[in-house]
């Protein structure tokens, strides 16, 4: 009896030495000095008080500015939004939410893409879930949400502070980079830092970066939504957000932030999505609110107020907190005819234009084809300028309404394309090309 307790004493002091170095060097090489995860969830638990609160993946960081609302409305509210984050992680923040405060209004943002994410147990990266799980406090709720992540065999690298997918890095500059914000201040004092974005407090995110009007272009064709694939697992656990919001006495909104229309047209089925979400939230007694739908005399996205296709910048986070606020909180907005009965029906009642370009470099062909993303159907309408720029010199290529241009041979270099309807310009955008090879 005392051989086996010596070595039960043996393995637990063995465990907690390991554990305790394997946390010094999480400490010291974990890439997240400047990540706004990070930097929200410790703002998080300094709340005295969170009247709303908005969960999602990034396009709720990109969404509400929260002091900004709280001005207009006289409420708290905080965005709880991360890159990639999944509804098992909402689900797992909110579950410490309401643990840590007391929550008047829970939004619940539904993404498509987070819908579309394969079941947990058919993963095999949780790097979007582990930054999650590091910042949870109460421990019934992290180790939950850790073993709920996936099949046992990845238990062992949830529990450690160190591991794949939890944000380490051997780079020399990082690592220098995270060392000196140690003795600086920063890291303790929870600075971000990012050349393209301004961090706007309560998790949002100001990306000064913008899309130029007339300037929305792919160099590939998405995928249209698959409805079928979303997991009953994401079901249940939308469900389970459901069930917490009512047992604490919690409203729940369910809605969809805008995307843009280049974005949305391109994918060519949205109104797939759209049916499908408002028939589970009705299904729960629930409303669903997708903006996407919206009526364009209460809400007008132009190019300019996304930083890419499918997230608000800086301006267009302004535009979205004065229309959520006047919507939700001030009824200074209609109910009746916000929304369009379907995404069809309201690309229908816009003007014909073309919302950007999808330019693909036939390597092949040694060509460019165009594709407009357009509610026009005749395309006798639709012509381009096209140009190219190789050692700071511009030449004109192309004028017409050909869709596959050919590129000039052995050159690399930028080529630009002018799209018009009706002779009216609509777009100029500029990618890379390479006839090298």
């Amino acid at each position: 009896m005392n051989k086996k307790i010596g070595i039960f004493l043996k393995f637990t002091i063995f465990t907690v030495i390991f554990y305790i170095l394997c946390f010094i060097v999480a400490f010291l090489i974990c890439d997240e000095h400047s990540s706004y995860t990070r930097i929200f969830m410790h703002e998080f638990y300094a709340q005295k008080n969170i009247d709303n609160l908005y969960l999602g993946a990034s396009h709720v960081s990109h969404g509400l500015l929260p002091s900004l609302a709280e001005e207009l409305t006289g409420e708290s509210h905080f965005c709880t939004g991360s890159a990639g984050q999944t509804i098992e992680a909402s689900h797992a923040i909110l579950k410490q939410a309401v643990k840590t405060h007391k929550i008047k209004r829970v939004f619940l943002e539904l993404d498509f893409a987070v819908a579309s994410y394969p079941a947990a147990k058919d993963r095999r990266g949780f790097k979007a879930d582990y930054i999650i799980a590091k910042h949870l406090r109460n421990p019934a709720v992290k180790f939950g949400f850790l073993f709920s992540l996936s099949s046992p065999e990845f238990w062992i690298n949830s529990i450690l502070p160190i591991g794949k997918d939890k944000h380490m890095t051997l780079h020399p500059k990082e690592l220098l980079y995270r060392w000196k914000s140690f003795f600086n201040g920063e890291y303790f004092n929870y600075v971000y830092h990012d050349k393209d974005a301004e961090y706007g407090g309560k998790g949002c995110l100001l990306d000064i970066r913008l899309v130029k009007d007339g300037s929305f272009m792919n160099t590939y064709d998405e995928f249209p939504i698959d409805v079928s694939i979303i997991t009953e697992e994401w079901k249940n656990t939308v469900d389970k957000i459901i069930k917490i919001c009512k047992d604490n006495n919690i409203e729940l909104v369910l809605y969809s932030m805008p995307c843009s229309d280049f974005y949305l047209i391109e994918k060519g089925n949205y109104d797939d999505y759209y049916k499908f979400c408002k028939d589970f939230v009705e299904s729960r007694g629930f409303e669903y609110y997708d903006f996407n739908l919206a009526n364009e005399k209460y809400l007008s996205l132009r190019d300019s107020d996304f930083h890419d296709d499918n997230h608000l910048s800086k301006q267009g986070v302004y535009k979205w907190t004065n229309f959520l606020c006047d919507y939700f909180f001030l009824n200074k907005l209609p109910k009746e005819d916000m929304f369009h009965t379907s995404y069809a029906k309201k690309i229908a009642s816009q003007e014909k234009k073309i919302y950007g370009l999808v330019l693909k470099n036939l390597t092949d062909k040694k060509a460019l084809e165009i594709k407009p993303i357009t509610n026009c159907d005749d395309f006798t309408k639709i012509s381009y300028i096209v140009s190219t720029k190789v050692n700071g010199e511009e030449k004109h290529l192309y004028t017409g309404q050909d869709t596959i241009i050919q590129l000039p041979t052995a050159q690399a270099g930028e080529v630009r394309v002018q799209s018009f309807l009706d002779g009216m310009l609509q777009n100029d955008c500029t990618t890379q090309f390479s006839t090298l090879f």
